[in-house]
C-alpha cells in the first residue's frame, strides 16, 4: 500500500515559506529576499483591509449569475471598482515603502503617488485598467505620471492584489461553490501564476489516492483557487493526450514545470500529495526562481508574468 501524506497542519506563513525557500536554494537566496519585505507587507495588509472591508456597506456583494458564470464570464467582470477608492490610502501605507525598496523602483512609486495626489490619475481608472487589461488605457496612464509601463502595471497590480485578496477572503464561502472549468480566475478573471496536486481527501478511496490529486489553480491577483482539469493547457485549452509535459530540477520533483508542447506556455506546479506542509501560495511563485531560469532556457514562455521570471 503506497504512503500519502495527509497533513491537517496549517499551511505555512509568508515568512516560513521564504524562509524554508532560502534554505533550500541558498545560491537564489538574496533573490528571494529582495521581494520578501512586499509580500510580507502583503500578509500583514490584506487581514487589516479584511476586517476593514466586512464592516463596510458600500462595500458590494458579490453577485453570481448563474447563466454568466456557465458562459465563462467571471463574478467581477464589468464590475464597478470605485469603492476601492476609500482603501488607497490604506494599501499605500502598507504597500510603498516595501516597493519602494525593490531595485531602482522608489523614484516610480513617488511618481506614481504624485499623479493620484494632483489628481492626474484616478486609482480606480487604475485598478479597472489592470482588471481589464486595458493595454492602451495602462500605456496611456503611464505616460500622464512620467513612468514606464511595466512599473506602473507591476504597482497597480499590488494595489489590486491586496485589495481583491480581502474580498475573496470575506466572501470566500460562496466563491468556493462556483462551477468552473475555465483556465482563468472565477472571482476576477486573472491567470493563474501557480498550481497545486492536493492531498487526497479522507474518504478517497486507494485508488485514487495512490494515484493523483485534484489540480487546483491559484489565481495571480486574487488568490482565490479552483479546480481544472490534469492535462489541459491554460494558455491555450489544448488537452490531447500527452498534451502537457513536466520537468523538475535537482532532486525536488515535487516542483516542477508543467508545459505545453503546443504554444510553449509553461506554469509551475507543486505536488503536495506526499508532503506534511503547505507553503503560503501567494509567496511561492516567488520560491521557484529556479523553475522560471529552466523554463526560459528551454524557450517556454511563462503563462503569467512577474519581475523575476522575465529574462
Amino acid at each position: 500500500m503506497q504512503n500519502v501524506a495527509t497533513s491537517s497542519t496549517a499551511p505555512l506563513s509568508v515568512s516560513q515559506t521564504l524562509h524554508t525557500a532560502c534554505e533550500r536554494h541558498p545560491a537564489l537566496a538574496s533573490l528571494i529576499t529582495h521581494f520578501s519585505a512586499l509580500y510580507s507587507a502583503h500578509a500583514e495588509l490584506i487581514p487589516k483591509l479584511t476586517e476593514k472591508m466586512a464592516e463596510d456597506a458600500n462595500c458590494p456583494e458579490p453577485v453570481l449569475h448563474k447563466e454568466r458564470l456557465q458562459q465563462g464570464v467571471p463574478v467581477l467582470a464589468d464590475a464597478s471598482l470605485e469603492w476601492a477608492e476609500s482603501y488607497y490610502s490604506d494599501i499605500a501605507e502598507g504597500l510603498f515603502e516595501p516597493l519602494s525598496q525593490i531595485g531602482t523602483m522608489q523614484q516610480s512609486v513617488e511618481l506614481y503617488q504624485t499623479a493620484i495626489a494632483d489628481k492626474k490619475l484616478s486609482i480606480t481608472d487604475l485598478l479597472s485598467a489592470v482588471q481589464d487589461s486595458n493595454e492602451s488605457a495602462l500605456t496611456q496612464h503611464a505616460a500622464t505620471a512620467g513612468m514606464e509601463y511595466g512599473t506602473l502595471l507591476f504597482i497597480t497590480q499590488q494595489i489590486l492584489h491586496s485589495l481583491l485578496s480581502a474580498y475573496v477572503a470575506i466572501h470566500n464561502a460562496a466563491f468556493e461553490k462556483i462551477f468552473w472549468r475555465e483556465a482563468y480566475c472565477p472571482v476576477c478573471g486573472s491567470f493563474p501564476d501557480i498550481s497545486t496536486l492536493q492531498r487526497p481527501d479522507p474518504d478517497q478511496s486507494e485508488f485514487l489516492a495512490g494515484g493523483g490529486g485534484k489540480k487546483m489553480m491559484h489565481c495571480s491577483t486574487c488568490s482565490h483557487e479552483w479546480h481544472f482539469r490534469r492535462g489541459t493547457c491554460p494558455a491555450c485549452n489544448h488537452d490531447e493526450v500527452g498534451a502537457i509535459h513536466y520537468f523538475h530540477v535537482e532532486d525536488n520533483s515535487a516542483e516542477r514545470v508543467e508545459y505545453c508542447e503546443k504554444c510553449k506556455t509553461y506554469l509551475n506546479n507543486i505536488d503536495l500529495r506526499n508532503s506534511t506542509t503547505t507553503p503560503d501560495l501567494t509567496v511561492a511563485p516567488l520560491t521557484l526562481i529556479h523553475l522560471d531560469m529552466q523554463a526560459a532556457q528551454k524557450k517556454l514562455k511563462p503563462l503569467v508574468r512577474s519581475l523575476w521570471n522575465t529574462f
